[in-house]
Protein backbone atom coordinates (compact mmCIF):
# COMPACT_ATOMS: atom_id res chain seq x y z
CA UNK A 1 0.00 0.00 0.00
CA UNK A 2 1.87 3.26 -0.89
CA UNK A 3 2.55 6.00 1.83
CA UNK A 4 -0.43 8.81 1.81
CA UNK A 5 0.78 12.00 0.62
CA UNK A 6 1.31 14.54 3.68
CA UNK A 7 1.71 18.19 2.52
CA UNK A 8 3.27 21.33 4.75
CA UNK A 9 1.69 22.45 7.95
CA UNK A 10 0.67 25.51 6.59
CA UNK A 11 -2.42 27.86 6.53
CA UNK A 12 -3.22 30.48 3.45
CA UNK A 13 -4.97 33.17 4.26
CA UNK A 14 -7.07 32.35 7.44
CA UNK A 15 -5.95 33.09 10.49
CA UNK A 16 -3.36 30.53 11.89
CA UNK A 17 -4.49 28.63 14.92
CA UNK A 18 -3.72 25.35 16.75
CA UNK A 19 -1.16 23.22 15.34
CA UNK A 20 -0.65 25.56 12.41
CA UNK A 21 -0.19 28.34 15.21
CA UNK A 22 3.74 29.26 14.42
CA UNK A 23 5.27 30.58 17.81
CA UNK A 24 6.81 33.93 18.02
CA UNK A 25 7.79 33.98 22.30
CA UNK A 26 9.64 37.53 21.85
CA UNK A 27 6.83 39.47 20.59
CA UNK A 28 4.03 37.47 22.79
CA UNK A 29 6.83 38.11 25.40
CA UNK A 30 7.11 42.06 24.72
CA UNK A 31 3.49 42.50 25.03
CA UNK A 32 2.75 40.77 27.87
CA UNK A 33 5.39 43.02 29.74
CA UNK A 34 3.61 46.31 28.37
CA UNK A 35 0.50 44.89 29.51
CA UNK A 36 1.65 44.13 32.96
CA UNK A 37 2.89 47.39 33.01
CA UNK A 38 -0.47 49.28 32.75
CA UNK A 39 0.16 49.93 29.19
CA UNK A 40 -1.96 49.33 25.79
CA UNK A 41 -0.68 47.77 22.75
CA UNK A 42 -0.79 48.39 19.43
CA UNK A 43 0.74 45.85 17.10
CA UNK A 44 2.50 48.28 13.99
CA UNK A 45 3.43 45.70 11.32
CA UNK A 46 2.81 45.16 7.92
CA UNK A 47 0.40 42.88 6.15
CA UNK A 48 0.30 39.48 6.34
CA UNK A 49 3.27 38.66 9.02
CA UNK A 50 0.80 36.91 11.39
CA UNK A 51 -0.34 39.88 13.89
CA UNK A 52 -4.16 37.98 13.98
CA UNK A 53 -2.35 34.52 14.56
CA UNK A 54 -0.35 36.18 17.34
CA UNK A 55 -3.38 37.49 19.21
CA UNK A 56 -5.60 34.61 18.93
CA UNK A 57 -2.53 32.64 20.69
CA UNK A 58 -2.17 35.34 23.97
CA UNK A 59 -5.89 35.55 23.83
CA UNK A 60 -6.09 31.60 24.72
CA UNK A 61 -3.20 31.39 26.98
CA UNK A 62 -3.50 34.48 29.51
CA UNK A 63 -1.53 34.52 32.59
CA UNK A 64 -3.36 34.08 35.90
CA UNK A 65 -5.61 36.92 37.03
CA UNK A 66 -5.99 38.11 32.89
CA UNK A 67 -8.99 37.55 31.69
CA UNK A 68 -9.06 37.72 27.49
CA UNK A 69 -10.91 37.69 24.43
CA UNK A 70 -10.26 38.06 20.98
CA UNK A 71 -12.34 39.57 18.55
CA UNK A 72 -12.11 40.89 14.97
CA UNK A 73 -14.46 43.72 14.55
CA UNK A 74 -14.08 44.45 10.71
CA UNK A 75 -18.18 43.86 10.17
CA UNK A 76 -19.48 46.51 13.01
CA UNK A 77 -20.80 49.33 10.75
CA UNK A 78 -22.21 52.31 13.32
CA UNK A 79 -20.70 53.12 16.70
CA UNK A 80 -23.93 51.68 18.65
CA UNK A 81 -22.60 48.83 17.16
CA UNK A 82 -19.39 48.98 18.62
CA UNK A 83 -19.96 49.71 21.75
CA UNK A 84 -22.61 46.68 21.98
CA UNK A 85 -19.90 44.43 20.97
CA UNK A 86 -17.31 46.07 23.10
CA UNK A 87 -19.34 45.53 25.92
CA UNK A 88 -20.51 42.09 25.49
CA UNK A 89 -16.44 41.56 24.40
CA UNK A 90 -15.79 42.44 28.59
CA UNK A 91 -19.12 40.14 29.68
CA UNK A 92 -17.19 37.21 27.34
CA UNK A 93 -13.89 37.74 29.57
CA UNK A 94 -15.56 37.73 32.85
CA UNK A 95 -18.37 34.80 31.70
CA UNK A 96 -15.52 31.94 33.07
CA UNK A 97 -15.33 33.09 37.13
CA UNK A 98 -19.20 34.19 36.61
CA UNK A 99 -20.15 31.61 39.03
CA UNK A 100 -17.63 31.67 41.47
CA UNK A 101 -17.46 35.47 42.49
CA UNK A 102 -20.86 36.55 44.44
CA UNK A 103 -19.84 40.34 43.50
CA UNK A 104 -20.12 39.08 39.91
CA UNK A 105 -23.34 37.59 40.27
CA UNK A 106 -24.56 41.05 41.98
CA UNK A 107 -23.05 43.12 38.61
CA UNK A 108 -24.96 40.44 36.00
CA UNK A 109 -28.16 41.31 38.18
CA UNK A 110 -27.78 45.14 38.37
CA UNK A 111 -27.27 45.29 34.78
CA UNK A 112 -29.79 43.08 33.78
CA UNK A 113 -28.16 40.24 32.67
CA UNK A 114 -30.06 37.41 31.82
CA UNK A 115 -28.07 34.80 29.80
CA UNK A 116 -24.91 34.68 28.26
CA UNK A 117 -23.95 32.45 25.33
CA UNK A 118 -20.82 31.14 24.38
CA UNK A 119 -20.09 33.27 21.73
CA UNK A 120 -20.18 36.19 24.29
CA UNK A 121 -23.80 37.55 22.75
CA UNK A 122 -25.99 38.62 25.86
CA UNK A 123 -29.58 38.76 26.51
CA UNK A 124 -30.55 41.38 28.82
CA UNK A 125 -34.09 42.21 30.45
CA UNK A 126 -33.85 45.64 28.64
CA UNK A 127 -34.98 45.81 25.22
CA UNK A 128 -33.37 49.32 24.50
CA UNK A 129 -29.99 49.57 26.10
CA UNK A 130 -27.48 52.60 26.00
CA UNK A 131 -24.11 50.18 25.41
CA UNK A 132 -22.03 53.02 26.19
CA UNK A 133 -23.49 53.69 29.74
CA UNK A 134 -23.26 50.11 30.77
CA UNK A 135 -19.25 49.78 29.81
CA UNK A 136 -19.02 52.71 31.86
CA UNK A 137 -20.70 51.26 34.72
CA UNK A 138 -19.58 48.26 34.61
CA UNK A 139 -15.60 48.81 34.05
CA UNK A 140 -14.91 50.81 37.14
CA UNK A 141 -16.55 47.95 39.18
CA UNK A 142 -13.61 45.90 38.24
CA UNK A 143 -11.24 47.98 40.26
CA UNK A 144 -12.45 46.13 43.37
CA UNK A 145 -11.07 42.99 42.59
CA UNK A 146 -7.77 41.87 40.75
CA UNK A 147 -9.11 40.49 37.80
CA UNK A 148 -7.73 41.98 34.59
CA UNK A 149 -9.82 42.31 31.20
CA UNK A 150 -7.91 42.32 27.83
CA UNK A 151 -8.95 42.89 24.41
CA UNK A 152 -7.33 41.95 22.08
CA UNK A 153 -9.65 43.73 19.21
CA UNK A 154 -8.50 43.13 15.06
CA UNK A 155 -9.49 45.46 12.17
CA UNK A 156 -10.40 48.72 14.50
CA UNK A 157 -8.50 50.95 11.45
CA UNK A 158 -10.89 49.54 9.19
CA UNK A 159 -14.43 50.45 11.08
CA UNK A 160 -13.07 53.88 11.67
CA UNK A 161 -11.99 53.78 8.66
CA UNK A 162 -15.47 53.11 7.24
CA UNK A 163 -17.66 55.11 9.50
CA UNK A 164 -15.40 58.10 7.86
CA UNK A 165 -15.70 57.06 4.03
CA UNK A 166 -19.99 56.70 5.03
CA UNK A 167 -20.37 60.49 6.31
CA UNK A 168 -20.01 59.31 10.13
CA UNK A 169 -16.85 60.90 10.92
CA UNK A 170 -18.38 62.09 13.95
CA UNK A 171 -18.93 58.56 15.07
CA UNK A 172 -15.69 57.56 14.38
CA UNK A 173 -14.30 60.66 16.69
CA UNK A 174 -16.45 59.51 19.16
CA UNK A 175 -15.13 56.06 19.23
CA UNK A 176 -11.58 57.09 19.71
CA UNK A 177 -12.25 59.80 22.40
CA UNK A 178 -14.19 56.70 24.26
CA UNK A 179 -11.28 54.24 24.03
CA UNK A 180 -8.40 57.23 24.91
CA UNK A 181 -10.77 57.84 27.86
CA UNK A 182 -11.16 54.19 29.30
CA UNK A 183 -7.35 53.87 28.47
CA UNK A 184 -6.54 56.82 30.56
CA UNK A 185 -9.04 57.48 33.23
CA UNK A 186 -7.78 55.20 36.84
CA UNK A 187 -11.59 54.22 37.30
CA UNK A 188 -10.42 52.43 33.91
CA UNK A 189 -7.32 50.68 34.75
CA UNK A 190 -8.49 46.90 34.76
CA UNK A 191 -9.01 47.53 31.40
CA UNK A 192 -6.28 46.86 28.78
CA UNK A 193 -6.71 46.56 24.82
CA UNK A 194 -3.96 45.43 22.53
CA UNK A 195 -5.04 46.62 18.77
CA UNK A 196 -3.94 45.49 15.08
CA UNK A 197 -5.12 45.78 12.11
CA UNK A 198 -4.60 45.45 8.33
CA UNK A 199 -4.13 49.26 7.21
CA UNK A 200 -2.07 51.64 9.83
CA UNK A 201 -3.91 53.15 12.51
CA UNK A 202 -1.49 56.57 12.30
CA UNK A 203 -2.57 56.89 8.83
CA UNK A 204 -6.32 56.75 9.82
CA UNK A 205 -6.74 58.66 12.44
CA UNK A 206 -5.05 61.59 10.68
CA UNK A 207 -7.56 61.47 7.94
CA UNK A 208 -10.32 61.30 10.62
CA UNK A 209 -8.93 63.95 13.01
CA UNK A 210 -6.27 65.58 11.46
CA UNK A 211 -4.08 64.64 14.29
CA UNK A 212 -2.72 61.42 16.05
CA UNK A 213 -3.31 62.78 19.77
CA UNK A 214 -5.87 60.35 20.57
CA UNK A 215 -3.75 56.60 19.95
CA UNK A 216 -0.10 58.38 20.77
CA UNK A 217 -0.36 56.46 24.27
CA UNK A 218 -0.37 53.20 23.29
CA UNK A 219 3.00 51.28 23.33
CA UNK A 220 3.72 50.30 19.87
CA UNK A 221 4.84 46.79 19.12
CA UNK A 222 7.42 46.31 16.36
CA UNK A 223 6.27 42.68 14.51
CA UNK A 224 8.32 42.47 11.32
CA UNK A 225 8.79 39.46 8.98
CA UNK A 226 10.73 36.66 10.36
CA UNK A 227 14.78 36.73 10.19
CA UNK A 228 16.62 33.95 7.46
CA UNK A 229 17.17 32.50 10.73
CA UNK A 230 13.76 32.61 11.54
CA UNK A 231 12.62 31.43 8.11
CA UNK A 232 14.42 28.66 7.73
CA UNK A 233 13.40 27.36 11.52
CA UNK A 234 10.06 28.21 9.85
CA UNK A 235 10.76 25.94 6.88
CA UNK A 236 11.81 23.45 9.29
CA UNK A 237 8.27 23.60 11.09
CA UNK A 238 5.92 23.75 8.94
CA UNK A 239 7.39 19.91 7.28
CA UNK A 240 8.26 18.26 10.98
CA UNK A 241 4.19 16.77 10.20
CA UNK A 242 6.49 13.84 8.30
CA UNK A 243 5.50 15.94 5.25
CA UNK A 244 6.14 14.52 1.88
CA UNK A 245 8.22 16.83 0.35
CA UNK A 246 11.35 18.11 2.16
CA UNK A 247 13.88 20.60 1.99
CA UNK A 248 17.63 20.13 2.41
CA UNK A 249 19.94 23.08 3.28
CA UNK A 250 20.35 23.90 -0.04
CA UNK A 251 16.83 24.09 -1.18
CA UNK A 252 15.78 25.45 2.33
CA UNK A 253 18.14 28.08 1.18
CA UNK A 254 17.48 28.59 -2.30
CA UNK A 255 13.74 29.05 -1.46
CA UNK A 256 13.88 31.85 0.42
CA UNK A 257 16.56 33.47 -1.70
CA UNK A 258 13.85 33.63 -3.79
CA UNK A 259 11.18 35.05 -1.21
CA UNK A 260 13.76 37.45 0.54
CA UNK A 261 10.99 39.01 2.30
CA UNK A 262 10.15 36.20 5.04
CA UNK A 263 6.63 36.34 5.72
CA UNK A 264 5.09 33.35 6.44
CA UNK A 265 2.46 34.09 4.05
CA UNK A 266 4.88 34.34 1.28
CA UNK A 267 6.62 31.06 2.11
CA UNK A 268 3.61 29.13 2.46
CA UNK A 269 2.22 29.93 -1.09
CA UNK A 270 5.54 29.01 -2.23
CA UNK A 271 5.39 25.42 -0.16
CA UNK A 272 2.10 24.78 -1.20
CA UNK A 273 2.46 25.71 -4.60
CA UNK A 274 5.47 23.19 -4.83
CA UNK A 275 3.80 20.37 -2.73
CA UNK A 276 0.87 20.95 -5.19
CA UNK A 277 3.30 20.23 -8.57
CA UNK A 278 5.20 17.61 -6.53
CA UNK A 279 2.00 15.81 -5.78
CA UNK A 280 0.82 15.54 -9.44
CA UNK A 281 4.14 14.70 -10.74
CA UNK A 282 4.23 11.74 -7.52
CA UNK A 283 7.95 12.94 -6.84
CA UNK A 284 8.87 14.43 -3.66
CA UNK A 285 11.60 15.12 -4.95
CA UNK A 286 12.58 18.82 -5.44
CA UNK A 287 14.74 20.67 -7.87
CA UNK A 288 15.56 24.46 -7.91
CA UNK A 289 13.52 24.35 -11.36
CA UNK A 290 10.64 23.06 -9.51
CA UNK A 291 11.06 26.43 -7.18
CA UNK A 292 11.52 28.65 -9.87
CA UNK A 293 8.18 26.95 -11.88
CA UNK A 294 6.04 27.80 -8.10
CA UNK A 295 7.84 31.05 -8.00
CA UNK A 296 6.07 31.91 -11.42
CA UNK A 297 3.13 30.18 -10.94
CA UNK A 298 2.10 32.64 -7.60
CA UNK A 299 3.37 35.59 -9.05
CA UNK A 300 0.91 35.24 -11.83
CA UNK A 301 -2.15 34.33 -9.50
CA UNK A 302 -3.15 38.47 -8.56
CA UNK A 303 -5.20 36.80 -6.22
CA UNK A 304 -2.41 36.28 -3.71
CA UNK A 305 -1.19 40.24 -4.40
CA UNK A 306 -4.53 42.41 -5.86
CA UNK A 307 -5.16 43.36 -1.45
CA UNK A 308 -2.15 44.95 -1.71
CA UNK A 309 -2.97 47.23 -4.39
CA UNK A 310 -6.68 47.64 -3.72
CA UNK A 311 -5.28 48.61 0.17
CA UNK A 312 -3.71 51.70 -1.36
CA UNK A 313 -6.72 52.57 -3.62
CA UNK A 314 -9.29 52.26 -0.99
CA UNK A 315 -7.69 53.70 1.99
CA UNK A 316 -5.95 56.94 0.32
CA UNK A 317 -7.30 59.93 -1.02
CA UNK A 318 -6.80 59.54 -5.18
CA UNK A 319 -3.94 62.23 -4.75
CA UNK A 320 -2.09 60.56 -2.56
CA UNK A 321 -2.80 57.47 -4.66
CA UNK A 322 -1.57 58.70 -8.03
CA UNK A 323 1.73 59.82 -6.04
CA UNK A 324 2.63 56.52 -4.10
CA UNK A 325 1.16 54.16 -7.21
CA UNK A 326 3.83 56.15 -9.31
CA UNK A 327 6.75 55.29 -6.84
CA UNK A 328 5.67 52.00 -6.90
CA UNK A 329 5.54 51.76 -10.76
CA UNK A 330 9.00 53.36 -11.30
CA UNK A 331 10.54 50.95 -8.69
CA UNK A 332 9.13 47.71 -10.38
CA UNK A 333 10.69 49.16 -13.51
CA UNK A 334 13.48 50.73 -12.67
CA UNK A 335 14.15 48.46 -9.58
CA UNK A 336 15.00 51.68 -6.93
CA UNK A 337 14.29 54.80 -6.66
CA UNK A 338 16.54 57.70 -4.81
CA UNK A 339 15.26 60.93 -3.45
CA UNK A 340 16.13 63.04 -6.27
CA UNK A 341 13.22 61.24 -8.29
CA UNK A 342 10.90 60.86 -5.51
CA UNK A 343 10.95 64.61 -4.93
CA UNK A 344 10.50 65.01 -9.16
CA UNK A 345 7.19 62.75 -8.70
CA UNK A 346 6.01 64.27 -5.89
CA UNK A 347 6.51 68.01 -7.63
CA UNK A 348 4.83 66.69 -10.76
CA UNK A 349 1.51 65.43 -7.93
CA UNK A 350 1.87 68.26 -5.97
CA UNK A 351 2.85 66.17 -2.89
CA UNK A 352 6.30 67.77 -2.45
CA UNK A 353 5.78 68.78 1.59
CA UNK A 354 4.01 65.06 2.45
CA UNK A 355 6.36 63.03 0.48
CA UNK A 356 8.12 61.83 3.19
CA UNK A 357 5.30 61.08 5.18
CA UNK A 358 3.79 59.00 2.04
CA UNK A 359 6.87 57.11 1.60
CA UNK A 360 7.17 56.77 5.14
CA UNK A 361 3.87 54.79 5.15
CA UNK A 362 4.52 52.56 2.50
CA UNK A 363 7.74 51.60 4.15
CA UNK A 364 5.65 50.71 7.42
CA UNK A 365 3.26 48.94 5.52
CA UNK A 366 5.73 46.54 4.08
CA UNK A 367 5.75 47.66 0.54
CA UNK A 368 8.80 49.17 0.39
CA UNK A 369 12.34 49.22 2.28
CA UNK A 370 15.25 51.64 2.25
CA UNK A 371 18.55 50.98 1.62
CA UNK A 372 21.44 53.45 1.29
CA UNK A 373 18.83 56.45 0.68
CA UNK A 374 17.49 54.69 -2.14
CA UNK A 375 14.32 52.56 -1.58
CA UNK A 376 13.12 49.30 -2.99
CA UNK A 377 10.16 46.74 -3.05
CA UNK A 378 10.26 44.72 0.30
CA UNK A 379 9.36 41.76 -1.72
CA UNK A 380 10.39 40.17 -5.30
CA UNK A 381 6.88 39.28 -5.29
CA UNK A 382 5.22 42.69 -4.61
CA UNK A 383 7.38 44.17 -7.60
CA UNK A 384 6.53 41.39 -9.95
CA UNK A 385 3.18 42.06 -9.20
CA UNK A 386 3.34 46.05 -9.65
CA UNK A 387 5.16 45.11 -12.90
CA UNK A 388 2.80 42.93 -14.58
CA UNK A 389 -0.36 45.22 -13.79
CA UNK A 390 1.88 48.20 -14.98
CA UNK A 391 3.90 46.85 -17.87
CA UNK A 392 4.66 50.03 -19.53
CA UNK A 393 6.34 53.22 -17.78
CA UNK A 394 7.97 55.83 -19.44
CA UNK A 395 8.93 57.32 -16.41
Amino acid sequence: MDKPWIGPKIIIGNTATGSYYFHRPHIVTNIWEELEKGNNALIAAPRRVGKSSVMVFMANNCPDGYYCVFENIQGIKSETEFYKRFYELIIKCLRPVQQSMAWLKKIWKEHKIEEISLSGSIKLKDTVVDYLHEIDMLLPKLNNSELKVVLFIDELPEVLHKLNKQGKTQEAVSILKNLRRWRQEEQFNNLRLVLAGSIGIHYVVKSIEGRTTDINDFNPIQFEALTQEEAIVYLTWATDNNATVLYDKQHAGYLLSKIQYYVPYFINLMLDEINKRAKKNNNPIISKADIDHAYETVVKSTDHFKDWKSRLFEYMPKDEVNFVNEILIHIAHKDIINQQKIHDIAVKHNKADERMDLIDGLEKDGYITEQNENYMFQSPFLKTFWKRNNPIYHG
